[in-house]
């Protein structure tokens, strides 16, 4: 018989507040998301969430890699400050 060895079959679950937090957060940034132009918004998603490259997104999206870096960096960018201006705006 083997011993009972709790660290190895324990589920690891977080928190109450930090799942609260966690789905906040998510849903902050889908609507993040959301409010950028569809041509931001189709690099970024296909980029950050489904892990594509550069590559596979410009054969997608039929354009050529540096507007696909392009475009990903300028939404990256829009991202950054909306988040920047609800976090500044959510503090006051």
């Amino acid at each position: 018989m083997t011993e009972f060895d709790e660290e190895q079959h324990s589920v690891e679950s977080r928190d109450p507040e930090a799942a609260l937090i966690g789905k906040i957060d998510s849903r902050i940034l889908r609507n993040l998301l959301e409010e950028l132009p569809l041509e931001f918004r189709e690099i970024v998603i296909l980029r950050e969430l489904e892990g594509m490259s550069y590559k596979e997104i410009a054969g997608i999206a039929e354009l050529p890699l540096g507007t696909v870096m392009s475009r990903l960096a300028r939404a990256r960018q829009r991202l950054q400050t909306s988040l920047g201006a609800y976090s500044g705006g959510e503090s006051k």
